[in-house]
């Protein structure tokens, strides 16, 4: 299962994108349930992606369970149309714009200095926890829509990591259990400024202005849910730049694993459904090193990065847009 939010002709939907399309998983349930009652059932369970999310196994088993009794109707020349006439199947092909899959008002966690490969390149010792700094909801964008360098003389640098979304929250969670508490997996391209982010040399870091800057989070298409995917490990990890290969290795160069990560945040901090954490970046390919000139984007260049089976996240790089004017786009 592929949890995504879309936008189709100026509305926003919650959904999953199928091998035929997009589904949108509000009207598909109301119509499911329209169809087969179920004594005590909510058909609005699905109205957005914190009421999937809360609602757990049973949420993902629905889902599936919706996708295959729309799948057999359509092959047998039925259109999905809820009773109300509202369309929930959209084919893929549409004028459909992809949206950041990540709940309104989410933590987002990052973790730094993650890769065995990343603390070679940059000559220091691994960290012994993990190190986790916080990004705010004004830096994401979604798949195909553009990453605006909002400071493009300070070296932008992008990196593509692993992210993860939170089916349910919890405080001091086993790491034993963390896994359990995962919804699935998507893919992030991250966006540092380093000349913001260590504005002095030999001085201190100033992690908000580096890393913290509109667009600088993108992620996406969508979420791959873990009836699909239930462990990360072993994953590709590719980055290209206008088709070159910038970044290669695999989810098994992470020091911290997910389940690390979810049990060193829930120590101090309480976590909700939707919460999002990216693993880190990884390693470089020769040439491209950490630090080295030739890592800054620039307007013009096309970022791909692909992880084994959870996707690839696509995005242009452009100027920043005039003050007061709405990004294109965006």
């Amino acid at each position: 299962m592929r949890l995504c939010y879309f936008i189709l002709d100026g509305d926003r939907h919650f959904g999953m994108r199928t091998n035929e399309g997009f589904l949108d998983l509000d009207i598909a349930c109301r119509d499911f349930y329209a169809t087969k009652p179920v004594k005590g059932a909510d058909p609005s369970r699905f109205r957005d992606m914190k009421t999937f999310l809360l609602g757990g196994a049973e949420s993902v088993a629905l889902a599936n369970t919706i996708q295959e009794y729309i799948e057999t109707r359509r092959k047998s020349g039925w259109t999905p149309r809820a009773a109300t006439g509202a369309r929930f199947f959209f084919k893929t092909g549409e004028k459909i714009a992809y949206l950041p899959p990540i709940l309104p008002g989410a933590k987002l966690f990052c973790l730094s200095a993650n890769s065995v490969a990343q603390a070679r390149e940059m000559g220091r010792d691994p960290p012994k926890r993990p190190q986790v700094f916080a990004r705010f909801t004004n830096t994401l964008s979604g798949h195909e829509q553009p990453i605006f360098l909002m400071a493009p003389n300070e070296r932008p640098e992008v990196d593509l990591e692993l992210g993860v979304v939170l089916m349910k929250g919890g405080r001091k969670i086993p790491k034993e259990a963390a896994l359990d508490h995962i919804a699935g997996f998507t893919v992030a391209h991250t966006v540092s400024y380093r000349g913001l982010e260590f504005p002095e040399p030999g001085g201190p870091s100033d992690w908000v202005m580096g890393r913290g800057l509109d667009y600088s989070l993108s992620v996406g298409p969508g979420i791959v849910a873990r009836d699909e995917i239930p462990d990360p490990k072993g994953r590709k990890m590719e980055l290209k730049i206008n088709g070159v290969v910038r970044q290669s290795g695999s989810t098994d160069d992470y020091l911290f694993s997910v389940a690390d990560a979810v049990h060193h945040l829930s120590q101090g901090i309480t976590l909700e459904a939707g919460d999002f954490i990216t693993l880190g970046t990884i390693g470089s390919t020769p040439g491209f090193e950490f630090g080295k000139p030739e890592r800054a984007v620039k307007p013009g260049d096309v970022i791909e990065g692909t992880i084994d089976g959870i996707g690839t996240l696509k995005n242009a790089i452009a100027a920043e847009p005039a003050a007061g004017a709405p990004p294109k786009g965006g």
